[in-house]
């Protein structure tokens, strides 16, 4: 039997469904797809809302942090009466508004290897989203062992990193493979700092990532490394490969 959609969500997201690519079965894929957000400030409260926008209708927002002034001048969705509050709930309420037919979950928690597991069990997609390489590798770590898709991205002053990961499948890389732990020195945007529109910038390149793995329109997105210099207008696009020495894709098995 062919799924159909409601005469509401076809006027509302029939401009993405006059694009041949998505179409009325591409729009259903999205409808239907469920992504959980590690990570609610200047990259995840963008990407959160591009994809609800896009018609997602099942996120996951996880993130222990309070809305504090300085995250205001990167963070679109929050406004100085918000400080105080949770991140993931404030980011739900504007969300729930901006596409009432959606499920929101929140997760006012840091992610962990104690509640991984429960967190990650309903979402096939996971955006990376954080500010720490820490958390950066435990999801990376956690998403191999749960096979979950893994969206991570990083920004640095003007930069924005992007990858695609879905390193279970057939010999593709992990993030390890390209950031192996004990080579790379842990830092945050609260070091290095970062300017306002790259969060943004960031937020929407890993929802559009996110959209293009859903539709299923290219068989390279698992291969690439993204580079943005918003300074420069430099993009690059740089060819990545399994590690065979990496600890986690080739080494361990759960």
């Amino acid at each position: 039997m062919k799924k159909k959609i409601s005469s509401k969500d076809l006027e509302k997201f029939s401009r993405q469904i006059l694009i041949n690519e998505i179409g009325l079965e591409g729009q259903l894929k999205i409808f239907e797809s469920k992504i959980l957000i590690v990570g609610c400030g200047g990259l995840g409260s963008i990407a959160a809302t591009y994809l609800s926008m896009s018609g997602v209708k099942k996120i996951g927002l996880v993130d222990n942090d309070k809305i504090e002034l300085s995250n205001i001048p990167r963070q679109l969705f929050f406004f100085e009466q918000d400080i105080g509050k949770y991140k993931a709930d404030v980011l739900k309420k504007k969300l729930s508004k901006q596409n009432p037919d959606s499920v929101i979950e929140t997760f006012n928690k840091r992610f962990s290897i104690g509640n991984s597991k429960e967190i990650l069990k309903n979402y096939k997609i996971v955006l990376d989203c954080s500010d720490n390489f820490s958390t950066k590798y435990l999801l990376n770590d956690q998403c191999y062992k749960y096979k979950k898709i893994l969206v991570s991205a990083a920004l640095f002053n003007f930069e924005l990193q992007l990858f695609a990961f879905k390193s279970w499948l057939g010999g593709l890389p992990c993030y390890r493979c390209i950031f192996p732990k004990k080579t790379f020195q842990s830092t945050n945007c609260t070091r290095l700092g970062i300017l306002s529109t790259v969060a943004g910038i960031g937020g929407m390149f890993q929802a559009n990532m996110a959209l293009n793995i859903i539709l299923e329109k290219s068989n390279k997105l698992f291969k690439i490394f993204h580079l943005y210099n918003s300074l420069t207008g430099q993009n690059k696009i740089i060819e990545i490969s399994k590690n065979k020495s990496c600890k986690i894709c080739n080494k361990i098995k759960f």
